[in-house]
């Protein structure tokens, strides 16, 4: 087992680079507040009685249009907005604040249409499409679905597998379109592409283009843009009424790794990690989707900022940092920028938050990055076909790379042959603070990627004999097949 380290220059940097970038958020933020707390909301007001319509007088409202007992259109403020939720109307929202952009580009699509599209894929190429639902919204019980790509989809085969994800933060919702992007292109272009078909053949390859269905709809159906909502729909304060001002849990940071270290505990807030790790049924979905898949790699696609994040940089060194860094880079190197001048940049995560990344490589060894893309978190609608473009080439890239160096095999009962759940130690690349590789507990198979070398490479597993393989050698562009027979303790083994 390694050493603990001292956080490294790199570690003191991004520390400085994550400091700098939160106290930016919120100025940006606080910015907003104030401008959205001067304007003005044009809002429709339902009401089912002359009663309502006379409790409203006591609002003071600036009505514009009034349908005998029917409802009410007028123009509100902030805080008459909250006080008339509280108060039980059904208040809609019929524009934006005036200080906020004029819609939503039409290319962010509607919920249905992406779960339409979805199973379409699924009816039009059911040999190597599968649609999934792994769980439901917290608030309002919306499906999310999970889309499986792979030559013989309806079974789980001995391969590596990759998740990408997106839509964790409502007011990102370009996540969605690049994940049904790669879809599309892994399908149209299965059999006709060899590339392709090798990618699907040998890969399994996991969707979830919207991780946060409750928020997604919100925005969309508000009509809602920068800055206004981050979060899912929590009703932290458990009066049956959606209020901005102390609803929502931040998903990204709700996860189970040095959880209370990030976000804030306040509900309030726009970054609030929940009243506990893994409080929310979409991240229980993800959670018990990475769990049982036991992927290699991982995307979780946000905006903005035209970088490729990793773990990390203000938490004791991760053992496979160089291979994480790397992989980073030849990413980043294929990604270029809206501008056209140069590919993504790649910046260390904050380690001490619970974010999806870092729970991901931490507790389940994944290489896990967070992509941010373009220059706004609604990237205008003539840059989108550029952006997915691009972020075609960086998953592309991690297709070939899970095909790569490193090693993969199984693992089994020497004596029946029968799958085992083995971890899989990596001499020189194991931490106190970081969980090793395991083998899927139903095959027993496994994959785990390493940069070219030679490895000393441990299997143990529960009651059996653990097994050193030393000197594995591994070449650049090439995986070796290690298949592991282990004998319980106290067997006796007869050589003669």
């Amino acid at each position: 087992m390694k050493t603990l380290k001292r956080p490294t220059p790199l570690a003191i940097r991004s520390f400085i680079i994550s400091f700098t970038a939160l106290i930016s958020g919120y100025l940006i933020l606080l910015s907003f507040a104030l401008r959205w707390g001067n304007g003005q909301l044009n809002v429709r007001i339902n009401t089912s009685s002359s009663r309502d319509t006379l409790r409203l007088k006591k609002f003071n409202l600036k009505i514009k249009k009034q349908k005998n007992n029917r409802y009410v259109d007028a123009s509100i403020s902030q805080k008459q907005y909250f006080e008339l939720k509280k108060a039980g109307f059904n208040v809609s929202l019929i524009s934006a604040p005036r200080t906020a952009e004029p819609s939503i580009p039409r290319v962010y699509r509607p919920m249905d249409e992406i779960e339409s599209e979805l199973f379409n894929y699924q009816l039009h190429y059911p040999d190597i499409v599968k649609v999934e639902q792994i769980g439901e919204s917290t608030t309002l019980g919306l499906p999310i679905w999970a889309v499986k790509i792979s030559d013989h989809v309806q079974k789980k085969e001995d391969e590596p597998r990759i998740l990408f994800t997106g839509v964790h933060h409502a007011r990102e919702p370009i996540g969605a379109n690049i994940c049904l992007n790669i879809i599309k292109n892994l399908c149209e272009n299965y059999g006709a592409d060899s590339d392709f078909t090798r990618w699907v053949d040998e890969l399994e390859i996991w969707f979830i283009p919207l991780v946060n269905p409750d928020g997604y709809q919100y925005i969309l159906e508000n009509n809602l843009r920068f800055p206004w909502w981050r979060k899912n729909l929590r009703d932290n304060n458990h009066d049956g009424i959606f209020d901005p001002l102390v609803d929502g849990v931040d998903l990204n940071r709700n996860y189970d790794y040095n959880w209370d270290q990030g976000g804030d505990g306040k509900p309030s807030s726009w970054f609030y990690r929940g009243s506990r790790p893994f409080s929310e049924k979409e991240t229980q979905a993800i959670r018990d989707l990475a769990m049982r898949e036991n992927f290699v790699f991982g995307i979780s696609y946000h905006s903005y900022g035209e970088s490729i994040l990793f773990p990390w940089g203000n938490y004791y060194q991760p053992p496979d940092i160089e291979l994480i860094v790397d992989i980073a880079s030849e990413m980043a190197s294929r990604i270029h920028r809206v501008s056209g001048r140069g590919g993504y940049s790649v910046l260390p995560l904050n380690g001490r938050v619970g974010q999806s990344s870092i729970w991901m490589y931490g507790k389940l060894r994944v290489l896990d990055y967070i992509v941010e893309v373009g220059t706004q978190y609604f990237p205008a609608e003539e840059n989108v076909p550029f952006i997915l473009q691009e972020n075609l080439k960086g998953a592309t890239y991690l297709f070939d790379r899970a095909l790569q160096a490193g090693i993969r095999g199984q693992v089994y009962d020497a004596v029946t042959r029968k799958p085992l759940l083995a971890e899989i130690r990596v001499q020189g690349y194991t931490a106190r603070y970081v969980e090793n590789r395991h083998t899927d507990p139903e095959t027993g198979g496994f994959y785990q990627i390493l940069n070219p070398g030679s490895y000393n490479i441990e299997f143990r597993s529960k009651g059996y004999k653990s097994k050193l393989v030393k000197h594995v050698k591994i070449e650049r562009g090439k995986s070796v097949r290690l298949d592991i027979p282990l004998f319980k303790k106290f067997y006796y083994h007869n050589t003669n």
